[in-house]
């Protein structure tokens, strides 16, 4: 929903969420820089149904920590060894992030925003140059993204 790397989802803590602002804060990620990653109302809606009274966003069970990415994949394969999955070949928690980028491209999604959506820093002289970080621009896309998801399952 968000298009953010499975790890970073995995690291927020109840801290990094601002419903009143609409965003996470993502404070580790892959290109070391932290970020604002805008929320969606499907996204918001989602978030005020999960557990307020642990550290974490998505946490372990017994213990005071965030669930692992690697849990994520472990648990796709126990699931489809128990037929409980679809059995899509190769399928990995990281496809979401994939579907993101590639379902806001068919949206009609400027190119420089669905990567700003996704956190990829910007390359060379773009990077030098352009500082804008499409917070307002992202916003708007991954709301069209969560209307678009929710048009797929709207009874017609």
């Amino acid at each position: 929903m968000t298009g953010c790397r499975t790890g970073e989802i995995c690291a927020i803590s109840w801290d990094d969420i601002d419903l009143d602002m609409k965003t996470i804060f993502l404070r580790e990620t892959k290109t070391g820089a932290s970020r604002y990653v805008q929320l969606s109302t499907q996204a918001i809606e989602l978030i005020k149904s999960c557990d307020r009274s642990t550290k974490y966003l998505f946490q372990m069970r017994l213990q005071e920590k965030p669930i692992q990415q690697k849990y994520l994949t472990e648990r796709t394969w126990t699931l489809r060894k128990n037929g409980l999955m679809l059995d899509i070949e190769h399928w990995s928690p990281h496809d979401l992030r994939r579907t993101v980028r590639t379902g806001l491209a068919r949206l009609g999604c400027p190119n420089e925003v669905g990567e700003a959506i996704l956190g990829h820093s910007k390359k060379g002289i773009e990077g030098t140059y352009n500082l804008h970080t499409y917070d307002k621009e992202c916003r708007i896309w991954l709301q069209k993204w969560g209307d678009y998801l929710d048009s797929l399952t709207d009874e017609k």
